[in-house]
């Protein structure tokens, strides 16, 4: 479960964002490569979008499960 005292940062906040309208927290779950595919529609570069990914799951607010990504609910 996230920190509720864990602040995002704006392109992690987006990020999350992007994801949430395509993603239900808990049942949809969707690789990595999805993900940055879908980041890219909000002008994240690859390499930006996968650090967002990174501080997301760092911070509780996605998880990893045999190699899938959730959203935290």
């Amino acid at each position: 479960m996230r920190n509720q005292q864990t602040p995002l940062g704006p392109t992690e906040e987006a990020a999350l964002e992007r994801l949430r309208e395509d993603y239900e927290p808990i049942t949809d779950g969707f690789s990595r490569t999805v993900a940055v595919d879908a980041l890219e529609t909000i002008d994240l570069e690859p390499s930006v979008a996968n650090s967002a990914l990174d501080g997301l799951l760092s911070k509780g607010y996605l998880y990893e499960v045999d190699g899938s990504l959730y959203i935290t609910d």
